[in-house]
């Protein structure tokens, strides 16, 4: 028995399948767009969007995709994310730059983990 199977057997509706969309998703567009003033390291005196914030050096993996995961489920504002994205890039520099410093005191390293924005907290 020989089957022949119809050209439109593969033919998928674009975005039902596929791990790369070929457009750009709605909810990128506001991240791109949307620019804040980070006045440290190398985007001092700059504007800077909060996607190439998210994507910056000083964004650990774990925490863009976490960010970027509560945005587009809504949990996250777009102001929300800002603010927490530019926390997160100025400590790093900041403490990038203390680090560097021979004249920051030992012992007075500041963590990430002890100034973090309280915005994802409940009640």
């Amino acid at each position: 028995i020989k089957v022949k199977g119809s050209d439109k057997d593969t033919v998928t509706v674009a975005g039902e399948e596929g791990d790369n969309p070929p457009k750009e998703e709605s909810w990128e567009t506001p991240l791109k767009t949307t620019v804040v003033h980070v006045e440290v390291g190398e985007f001092r005196g700059h504007k800077v969007s909060v996607w190439d914030l998210l994507h910056s050096q000083y964004i650990p993996e774990e925490n863009r995709k976490e960010l970027l995961e509560l945005y587009e489920a809504g949990e996250l504002t777009l102001e929300q994310v800002k603010t927490v994205v530019s926390t997160i890039v100025t400590k790093a520099v900041t403490a990038r730059a203390e680090q560097t410093s021979p004249v920051g005191a030992p012992g007075a390293e500041v963590t990430s983990t002890e100034a973090e924005p309280t915005l994802l907290q409940g009640d």
